[in-house]
């Protein structure tokens, strides 16, 4: 299953459930996702969509 990841949308990283539910503020073309983590841990990551799972305000997978 194929999906993408858009600029507003809530998530959380696969492996460090730590950081919380961050939202994302851009996506560019390259792949690489901006996210504000809880806590205003501000990260770029790098093909995001391989990292990154698309959460509720409640944290559930969409």
């Amino acid at each position: 299953m194929k999906y993408s990841l858009n600029t507003g949308e809530n998530v959380r990283h696969r492996t460090r459930s730590q950081w919380g539910i961050g939202k994302i503020t851009s996506v560019n073309s390259c792949g690489t996702v901006r996210v504000v983590f809880e806590g205003n841990k501000i990260l770029s990551i790098s093909k995001g969509i391989n990292y990154l799972i698309k959460v509720d305000n409640q944290g559930n997978k969409i």
